[in-house]
């Protein structure tokens, strides 16, 4: 939780003057020096191979915070910053408007009810949609930009008018699998607490026997209280799995719980949960009764993420920052120009080109060659960085649960890469009952045994074979790429 005083600033456009909600926000107008205090790049010490092995294993952990800036990143922040503020023009805080709308909610709240698709509110605000497919940092790039705008400030007094509030400038939480909307409600409120240090969570569990309308108007109330700037709603695929709950969540709903109070959403979602939303049938619970919806998914626009291709800029330089020079250990008497070509060829394939499978194989592969080269010489063997075959290795026993997926995905097939990828997630509040339930649904999948080897010594730990440059692979592999 981090709380900044309200400093009013006037903006050169006139039209964002005169509320405090709009002159309370900054503003980053140098693109380089915004992406530059997002990057970060490993700083491995220039002496690595002469630090304890215990210390060379702290330094490696700086690539689990490697972060590059996607290309999308800066037109980002200028658009979900420029909706928020913009919708404030539209929400003075002092204004006689907000005051009803307020006063309509808190109606609403007492009365139980949550009208669906009627407006309730001033304005029914944008919508952006951010798709692509799971690690390639959609979620990471938006809630990045995000973390670079105040999250809440506090008023006291705005021009000798009193104005005591805590604004809350956005809020990013994830849509259950489960469908059940009071999940959604709970997902919501932690948003709002883990910001705000408040206890709404706390507060509406124990109000969990009351209807799923109040739960809604809850919600809505919170948001206008806090004069709530942006939401961001993650897993927007999950919807498509709401088919036998007609209770659940729907993009109508959302469209009511925060559109139409003049609040932007950005909506994230898999490219093939967008595909597969295109095939509802008109009046399809998970749309809503308005047909309009479905388009008003995305009344703005539209970012789209994919993988890296080798040959692109963002690879090369991630893998760059990944592979700095003081970590390389050469191999003696060999062209270390096609030895590098090589493996990161080699590197990207396994890799798919996504960022967060990249982070992970490079951190594994210098774990594992620290470890190798510890041993006596007579046990080196001639490890050195660009050993095609043991990335392999190290690839086919650290991935060996993610690699059918990643198999799908370097066949094509996005639809089954996404399926397999989400059989396991973690990141939705469930009740017990619930998540037994959840449970019940997903088949736990079993491990291809591919061959029997008994690990020794440091292999085991890193579950490592004792025969690092062995060609057996788990699926997704071309045997003629094996080295």
């Amino acid at each position: 939780m981090y709380i900044i005083e309200a400093d009013y600033q006037p903006h050169p456009d006139n039209n964002l003057n005169d509320n405090p909600l709009t002159e309370a926000l900054s503003v980053h107008l140098n693109r380089n020096t915004f992406l530059d205090g997002i990057t970060v790049k490993p700083k491995i010490q220039s002496d690595f191979w002469s630090l304890p092995p215990f210390y060379q294993m702290t330094q490696l952990r700086q690539l689990t915070d490697a972060h590059l800036p996607l290309p999308q990143t800066w037109s980002m922040y200028n658009k979900l910053l420029g909706l928020m503020i913009y919708s404030y023009v539209k929400r003075h805080p002092l204004s006689r408007d907000t005051e009803l709308l307020k006063a309509r909610v808190a109606e609403q709240l007492r009365e139980g009810k949550f009208p669906v698709g009627i407006p309730v509110g001033m304005t029914t605000a944008p919508t952006v949609l951010v798709s692509g497919d799971s690690g390639t940092g959609k979620t990471t790039t938006i809630r990045t930009v995000l973390r670079r705008i105040p999250q809440v400030i506090r008023h006291t007094s705005y021009k000798g008018q009193h104005f005591r509030n805590m604004q809350l400038t956005w809020i990013s939480f994830d849509l259950p699998p489960n469908g059940a909307p009071k999940a959604m409600a709970n997902n919501f409120f932690i948003a709002v607490d883990q910001a705000m240090g408040t206890s709404y969570a706390a507060e509406w569990g124990a109000r969990h026997k009351e209807s799923v309308d109040k739960h809604l108007s809850g919600m809505q109330q919170v948001a206008l209280e806090h004069h709530l700037g942006l939401v961001h709603v993650d897993e927007l695929q999950f919807m498509l799995a709401y088919a036998k709950n007609a209770n659940s969540p729907s993009l109508q709903i959302l469209e009511s719980l925060f559109n139409k109070l003049g609040i932007p959403i950005v909506q994230s979602s898999t490219e093939a949960g967008v595909a597969l939303f295109d095939t509802l049938d008109t009046g399809d619970h998970r749309i809503g009764s308005d047909i309009t919806t479905v388009r008003r998914m995305l009344n703005d626009r539209a970012f789209k993420f994919s993988n890296h291709k080798l040959e692109s800029d963002y690879f090369q330089q991630l893998f760059n920052s990944l592979y700095p020079q003081s970590l390389i250990v050469k191999s003696e008497g060999e062209d270390q120009a096609a030895l590098l070509e090589k493996f990161k060829a080699r590197f990207h394939q396994l890799s798919c080109g996504l960022p967060a499978i990249m982070i992970r194989l490079a951190l594994l592969h210098h774990e594992t060659l620290v470890t190798l080269l510890g041993k006596s010489e007579d046990e080196q063997k001639g490890y050195h960085t660009y050993q095609v075959g043991l990335l392999n290795r190290v690839y086919k026993n650290q991935f060996g649960l993610i690699d059918p997926a990643l198999a799908q995905y370097r066949s094509g097939n996005k639809t089954e890469y996404e399926s397999s990828i989400r059989t396991d997630t973690h990141k939705s509040v469930y009740s017990n009952k619930e998540l037994q339930k959840e449970q019940k649904k997903c088949p736990k999948k079993q491990a291809q045994l591919v061959k029997n080897e008994m690990p020794q010594d440091q292999n085991l730990m890193l579950g490592l074979d004792t025969n690092p440059l062995d060609p057996v692979f788990l699926t997704g592999f071309e045997e003629s790429n094996n080295v």
